[in-house]
């Protein structure tokens, strides 16, 4: 009775086990916990796993300290996720030997635990992300540069042959007629090369402004080509201009396409020409997307009174962004046209110029169906009305 009295003053959970786990002994605050233990009934792992059937751990603790006398420690983790940490001491009592076992809820700490590991691994990768962002930056920054200096040359180079051949074309012309047109320039004749030559500048000069466009991106990712914002916009201006630069483009990927603009638009405090770079990578990417010029392009400019932002949406009807690509289309370097061409820049570098304007940009797609891109710019000296 006394050693009953002496069980239930303890705080915590403790009950006594004999040879065949079986409880002979719970005490007071063990019986609260369990109301289902009947002393000289209750197998003891019926406590954590009900219904056992009387089946023990491989590796048994309480047999270990009958085993030994020495008092053993372990964790018993249950079906709900309850965790208990189960200490054990042997008590060599008159009749037959008994084993007391304490057990202690630890759910909580190592539920806290489990937290803090997860924030310090999270913390740890963001760290390594950081560093390597860095690392990428150096060296974008390096490679723009290395690229830079020899397509300046071909841009320029370009220009000038182009310019000598139109000049040196009459005295070719005469050749011709002297020869009476047999005359063969680079094994090619020369009424076929003289209609292929501005074709063959043209290409030069356009894959020369595509290695500049991923040029300034490198650029604008590595922090070397920040343009201090600083002027009003107006943003109809930008569209136009964006669509205008892109127009071959949207001509051969799509008829229908439409562009409409709310009556005077408010202006946003930017810079034209980045901001002008998100439309044509936007503009871009949904001429890419689209696998039938029976599907559209749409782009609506819009003013939000409430939030006193300027809206732009790109909304295309092409193939669609996978659910499991959409997280990741703003990640630097991540693209699915890496085949085609794609350094995964264009989309990550909109994102940083919209955020540096204070905007956001949200991306929603459906594939099969198409995708729906907003730009929200804040405007400038406007009154938001309450909503």
């Amino acid at each position: 009775m006394d050693y009953r009295r002496a069980l239930d003053a303890v705080a915590g959970l403790i009950v006594e086990v004999d040879k065949n786990l079986i409880i002979t002994l719970a005490n007071r605050e063990t019986q609260n916990r369990w109301t289902s233990i009947a002393e000289g009934n209750t197998f003891f792992y019926d406590l954590f796993f009900p219904g056992s059937k009387n089946r023990k751990p491989r590796d048994c603790i309480v047999e270990k300290t009958f085993k030994s006398g020495e008092p053993q420690s372990g964790e018993i983790e249950t079906p709900g996720g309850d965790v208990f940490n189960v200490r054990t001491n042997y008590l060599n009592g008159k009749d037959s030997p008994k084993v007391v076992v304490h057990i202690i809820d630890i759910t909580e700490r190592v539920e806290l635990e489990k937290k803090l590991e997860a924030i310090s691994r999270k913390h740890h990768d963001q760290l390594l992300q950081a560093d390597k962002m860095i690392s990428l930056g150096i060296l974008a920054s390096g490679m723009a540069h290395e690229i830079n200096n020899p397509n300046n040359s071909i841009m320029l180079n370009v220009s000038v042959l182009q310019k000598a051949w139109n000049s040196i074309i009459p005295i070719l012309n005469e050749f011709s007629r002297e020869k009476e047109g047999n005359m063969v320039i680079g094994g090619m004749k020369y009424e076929k090369m003289k209609k292929k030559m501005p074709r063959l500048f043209s290409g030069i000069q356009e894959s020369s402004k595509k290695i500049q466009r991923i040029v300034n991106d490198l650029k604008y990712f590595s922090g070397k080509d920040l343009i201090t914002i600083k002027k009003e916009v107006d943003i109809e201006s930008v569209v136009r201009s964006a669509i205008s630069l892109t127009g071959n483009m949207i001509h051969k990927s799509t008829r229908n396409f439409k562009a409409v603009y709310e009556k005077e638009l408010p202006n946003v405090m930017g810079n034209f020409q980045n901001l002008e770079q998100v439309i044509i990578n936007l503009v871009q990417n949904a001429c890419q997307a689209l696998d039938n010029p029976g599907n559209g392009i749409f782009i609506t400019v819009t003013y939000d009174r409430n939030s006193g932002e300027i809206v732009i949406v790109v909304k295309d009807e092409g193939i669609g962004i996978p659910e499991k690509d959409l997280k990741y289309i703003l990640e630097p370097f991540y693209t699915t046209k890496r085949s085609s061409g794609g350094t995964g820049l264009g989309l990550y570098m909109s994102s940083k110029i919209i955020n540096d304007h204070g905007g956001t940009i949200h991306f929603n797609s459906t594939p099969g169906k198409g995708t729906f891109v907003e730009v929200r710019l804040p405007a400038v000296d406007v009154i938001v009305q309450p909503g």
